[in-house]
């Protein structure tokens, strides 16, 4: 297993409260990694990968929780199907000049 270190984390005594609530019938460490890995995760801080280990997942299992919770795996903007889109039309410009030769 993995070294751990503890950090002090200072936050609202209302949030403290309601996550001490919490702890009573919910493991709050585990929410807690879970909460730390999809946010650095969603910023870009670290991998998926690397995300599924922190909140303790093994990574299929990590990503359908993060599907569950209407995260997307897999980035995929408007920018790459652009880009898709520009080698499919230059591909099939190859073809066609490779067929009338």
């Amino acid at each position: 297993m993995e070294e751990q270190k503890t950090i002090e984390l200072k936050i609202p005594i209302q949030l403290f409260t309601e996550i001490n609530a919490f702890s009573s019938f919910v493991k709050s460490d585990k929410i807690l990694r879970e909460a730390l890995a999809i946010g650095l995760y969603v910023e870009k801080v670290i991998s998926l990968g690397r995300a599924a280990e922190l909140a303790g997942y093994n990574l299929v299992d990590f990503m359908k929780f993060l599907n569950n919770k209407g995260i997307p795996v897999i980035n995929y903007t408007e920018e790459d199907y652009e880009m898709d889109q520009q080698a499919i039309e230059k591909y099939k410009e190859l073809k066609k000049n490779e067929s009338s030769m």
